[in-house]
């Protein structure tokens, strides 16, 4: 199993949890220690291409009806987000050797120094708008650590001007969700974004939300959506009218959700998915439902899903939807497309595959592949 993994079986309770800080913090520091040393030192010292923390999102728009996928790659200047388009099968426009764009190329806002490392990006395409809304965290320096940025991207794939820091302050604001709030609204009109996130300023993760406008500013302040003196809330995922999150209570991680209206909590948190003897992390919510990872001593780090009603409530069991050997991690899904990174070759690249009521159809395919040996 990849040792870089952050959410490897072995995880016991602690701060962090399941969507790869230590993997970020260890890059972090060999990345300053190669600004210190120079450029040279930088180039140097990069690992070897992979892509890891997957998000794709669907353009519903008549003239598109296309995804839209992004990700997390070091191509020597430290992390930074890619993406590429796919074609409405989920096959990758140009093939799967194609390398992708940046999407937030470094010129844009002429920001006085080098963007820090970014990570777990989450993306969304609103009907209203006819574009994207792409969130993530960027370590910002020693002083704040970790926040959360937002950034317009068209249906090319661009970011449309500079990303805005949204959530900032001391502590650690990390692996943020979005989508728009109250989905029973319903149709294409011009509604509110809802991004949660996971806060750490207290030495204990806890889940926090805030609103921001279809024109991607801030409306009001963060609000806290939940926490517990007693254990870790982290890397939370919202469907809108939901929101679903690691939950470390009982000693290993389960998936918890709590039900929301108009972007605040409502009722009582209760456990959604986790059978009780391995670790369940990475949830997402997508088209029809929630998909996860699971450990499994035999074949690493899987994928299930289960649907899930507009009330929050669940359809039957959970559903295996890749559980071969190697570790499928970062599972993410939209329009019946589940998208995942994969280290069959010995280091994460991307893969699809097609799916009906989260049940397989037809094989996986790759989206993202690097050649370099």
């Amino acid at each position: 199993m990849d040792t870089n993994t952050t959410r490897a079986h072995r995880s016991t309770r602690r701060r962090s949890a399941a969507r790869g800080r230590t993997f970020l913090r260890s890059l972090l520091a060999g990345l300053l220690l190669a600004f210190g040393a120079g450029a040279s030192a930088l180039e140097a010292q990069a690992p070897p291409p992979e892509q890891r923390t997957p998000t794709v999102a669907y353009n519903s728009h008549p003239e598109q009806q296309n995804f839209l996928i992004v990700w997390v790659e070091d191509r020597g200047k430290g992390p930074d987000i890619y993406g590429k388009r796919l074609a409405n099968n989920g096959l990758p426009v140009g093939g799967p050797t194609k390398g992708g764009i940046q999407v937030i190329r470094s010129e844009v806002g002429n920001r006085s120094q080098t963007p820090g490392p970014r990570s777990n990006p989450a993306l969304l395409y609103n009907p209203a708008t006819e574009e994207y809304l792409l969130v993530f965290d960027e370590y910002t320096g020693e002083e704040e650590g970790w926040n959360i940025f937002s950034v317009r991207v068209s249906a090319a794939g661009y970011a449309i001007g500079k990303p805005r820091e949204i959530v900032g302050g001391e502590g650690d604001q990390q692996r943020p969700d979005v989508d728009l709030i109250d989905l029973q609204n319903g149709g294409d009109q011009r509604r509110d974004y809802l991004v949660v996130y996971d806060d750490n300023t207290r030495d204990l993760d806890e889940i926090w939300a805030i609103r921001l406008r279809d024109n991607n500013i801030p409306l009001g302040r963060p609000e806290l959506v939940f926490r517990d003196p007693n254990f870790n809330a982290s890397d939370p995922t919202t469907n809108g009218a939901s929101v679903a999150w690691v939950d470390d209570r009982d000693g290993q991680k389960d998936i918890w959700t709590l039900r929301l209206r108009n972007g605040k909590p409502s009722g009582t948190a209760y456990r959604l998915a986790g059978d009780g003897f391995a670790d369940d992390y990475a949830p997402r919510y997508g088209s029809g439902g929630l998909v996860w990872n699971t450990y499994d001593p035999a074949t690493g780090e899987d994928i299930v899903g289960v649907q899930v009603y507009d009330n929050n409530r669940t359809r039957g069991g959970s559903i295996g939807i890749l559980v071969p050997v190697a570790d499928q991690a970062w599972p993410d899904t939209a329009n019946s497309l589940t998208v995942y990174a994969d280290n069959r070759s010995g280091r994460f690249n991307l893969y699809g595959i097609r799916t009906t009521n989260f049940r397989r159809q037809g094989r996986e395919f790759p989206i993202m592949l690097d050649l370099m040996p």
